[in-house]
């Protein structure tokens, strides 16, 4: 017989329930706008420009090769990129539609593997979906660049996507066989092998990220271990897979040229030092706030009396961050972006401390909620703000394409057009990263000027402009 009670409870969960799914559909929906008024910028135009050429599949896979051969081996990323541009262009002609949706689509589960790797003490914990939503749209590192730009996406969101997905099957499926015991079956061959291409997927990623995703799967397997249980084979198929998909990452011989290519004020111990200090300085720049909340959280914890082992997976993803970012002190210090997969594993230790802080006094329940509730109106008054200039800068770069698109035609070698108005420049957009200039030597104004057939691009100022 059912108590009141109880009936009470279900009815709170099925409200929850409701809340959660509607959270999960406007986290679709607010990111699928702001990719439909994002428009094609910087290596879109290369990248687009070879899948022109390409033809078929098999084009694609041949160029990819070639990239992989010559200039980096994140062939993953950029198989999809050079495939949604290829289903873009064939199926609407062009644009970004499928791009839009696929993105908006990843961005949505990608919140939701976030969420699947948090501990909570109840089902449909909205507060703790919308804190996730909340800290990536406003502390996502270059989000303009990692999430919303289509190249960029393809390199950092659509891969941390992979590799969270990775993460959270191993996870879940190593606390699901240390809750068996030793002579209970699990799936074998099966699991096995999807575990292996998964975890050549994961590996295969981004180097960095990919490099945090092994160091997870280790310190997993490492604790498993401890509690005197015996590997099962996919476990082993998992991280062999995890390994080798880094390892054909890591060693592309494009990535040896690209590296040759590149100079350093200092090498050595002196360039390690430097870089190091570089990785610092973006660190603080990027991290600061996050840090100090994920700080703030676990003094708060560790006074309400928790111990450092009940705060292992805070910890662990805290570590997580730190390896990840640090790791790339290995190569030439790259654009902060390379910051974003540390960024999520920061941002799930912090949402995990926040479930952690016990809630048995009504301060400490007003302090949670409110500091969600007021995040999620700030948030509210910048998505309307810094939408309205992402409408009107698609509107202008898409009159500056028609019109290069038209002078194209006519068989012109030099053209200009206008640059975009500055007033217009937010946090949620790239387009102004790589803006054409007065100086038609200027890369952006070069590779604008090559994907329209230009010898020379100028910028001119845009309240000078009177051609349209």
């Amino acid at each position: 017989m059912v108590t009141i009670r109880e009936t009470e409870e279900m009815k709170k969960e099925n409200i929850r329930k409701r809340l959660f799914v509607i959270s999960v559909v406007l986290c679709f929906a607010t990111i699928f706008l702001y990719e439909l008024f994002t428009p094609m910028m910087m290596d879109d135009m290369t990248y687009l420009s070879q899948v022109k050429k390409a033809g078929s599949i098999a084009g694609l896979l041949a160029q990819e090769k070639q990239q992989y051969l010559g200039w980096t081996g994140r062939s993953v990323a950029h198989m999809m990129l050079r495939l949604v541009m290829f289903a873009d262009l064939h199926i609407f002609g062009g644009g970004r539609m499928i791009f839009n949706i696929i993105s908006s689509a990843a961005f949505t589960i990608f919140s939701l593997l976030i969420y699947k790797n948090i501990q909570k003490t109840r089902k449909y914990d909205v507060l703790a979906y919308l804190l996730i939503l909340l800290l990536v749209w406003m502390y996502g590192v270059s989000f303009a660049q990692t999430v919303l730009w289509e190249t960029g996406a393809c390199n950092y969101l659509f891969t941390t996507t992979i590799i969270m997905a990775f993460i959270t099957y191993f996870r879940s499926s190593i606390e699901k066989s240390i809750a068996l015991d030793d002579t209970a079956k699990e799936k074998g061959v099966l699991k096995a092998v999807l575990m292996l291409i998964a975890g050549v997927l994961a590996g295969w990623c981004n180097e960095n990220t990919s490099g945090g995703c092994l160091l997870f799967i280790l310190i997993l397997l490492a604790m498993y271990l401890k509690q005197g249980k015996k590997l099962k084979i996919w476990m082993i198929t998992g991280l062999v897979g995890n390994v080798t998909g880094l390892a054909i990452m890591v060693l592309a011989p494009g990535n040896a040229l690209r590296a040759a290519g590149r100079e350093e004020l200092h090498t050595g111990l002196l360039g390690m030092a430097a870089r190091f200090m570089n990785i610092t300085l973006a660190i603080r720049d990027e991290f600061i706030v996050l840090i100090g909340a994920f700080i703030v959280l676990v003094v708060f914890l560790r006074i309400q009396g928790r111990k450092w082992a009940e705060l292992l997976d805070v910890l662990v993803f805290g570590f997580l961050f730190l390896a990840t970012s640090y790791s790339l002190i290995l190569t030439v210090t790259p654009q902060n972006r390379a910051l974003f997969g540390g960024g999520i594993f920061l941002i799930i230790a912090i949402v995990q401390a926040f479930e952690y802080v016990a809630t048995n006094e009504t301060w400490i329940q007003l302090i949670k909620r409110a500091s969600v509730y007021l995040m999620l109106l700030y948030m509210l008054f910048t998505y309307l703000d810094c939408g309205a200039s992402l409408v009107r800068i698609y509107r202008e770069e898409k009159e500056r394409y028609d019109y290069l698109e038209e002078w194209s035609k006519k068989g012109a070698e030099d053209a200009e057009a206008p640059m975009l108005r500055p007033q217009f420049e937010n946090r949620y957009t790239a387009a102004y990263d790589c803006d054409i200039t007065e100086d038609w030597t200027n890369w952006n104004n070069m590779m604008m000027a090559n994907y329209y057939g230009f010898k020379t691009l100028l910028g001119v100022d845009r309240d000078e402009w009177d051609k349209y």
